[in-house]
């Protein structure tokens, strides 16, 4: 069934679940304040039984575009999990939801791990984003048996990535011949994302993807430099 929402635009809903277009309400919550989008959420919803979905077809979905203008303090945690019934090509595609006041939004995408540049669009579309937005601390990674695990201890930045290739089913990803390689330029994206995302948010002149595209170029020539 099909409606239209004077906010999202078009909601398909099946099996009492609304379903959303990611890029789209990505590209409409560019247009208002963090506190006026999320206050629109919970207002989805209220008027959705407290289960909303947004998908996007690809491994590399407009997230970061999405949860920036989510208020911090108005999320109460987030899981981030596998599903089989995505993607028949891989062997699990990753998923996460956000729970919010009144209900849970689900982000469901093709992030995978099957190969590098596959690996890579997890760390840049999903993790990237929550180190930036500082919800590192709210995540939790769900097992297949329900069990939770955080998905960062400390600065335990390798533990991170080991969790979540092995939720994604491709562990390989950070045992393989060139991992050491892929782990620390992973390890230097986790670690300026969450030097960023420690900064004061309230600050209007910070654009936090800039700043850690900007921090990251910077880290990345110091490790060139001759000691």
């Amino acid at each position: 069934m099909k409606k239209k929402d004077f906010f999202f635009g078009d909601i398909y809903t099946r099996k009492d679940v609304s379903r959303l277009d990611l890029h789209e309400a990505s590209r409409i919550a560019q247009n208002v304040s963090a506190h006026f989008f999320t206050a629109q959420l919970n207002r989805l919803l209220a008027d959705s039984n407290g289960q909303v979905s947004f998908y996007d077809g690809t491994s590399h979905p407009s997230f970061w575009k999405f949860i920036e203008k989510i208020v911090v303090d108005e999320v109460g945690f987030i899981e981030i999990y596998s599903r089989q019934d995505i993607n028949q090509s891989v062997k699990a595609t990753l998923a996460c939801d956000l729970i919010l006041l009144n209900g849970i939004i689900s982000i469901t995408t093709h992030w995978c791990a099957y190969k590098e540049i596959r690996a890579d669009e997890i760390i840049s579309t999903l993790l990237i984003p929550l180190h930036l937005q500082g919800l590192q601390e709210k995540t939790y990674i769900r097992w297949d048996s329900g069990e939770t695990d955080r998905l960062l201890e400390r600065d335990y930045y390798n533990d991170e990535l080991r969790k979540v290739f092995r939720l994604a089913k491709y562990p390989a990803a950070m045992t393989s011949d060139y991992s050491d390689d892929l782990a620390e330029r992973y390890e230097l994206s986790l670690r300026c994302a969450t030097d960023v995302g420690q900064q004061d948010p309230s600050s209007e002149s910070i654009d936090p993807w800039n700043a850690y595209q900007e921090l990251l170029k910077k880290k990345r020539m110091e490790l060139r430099e001759p000691s």
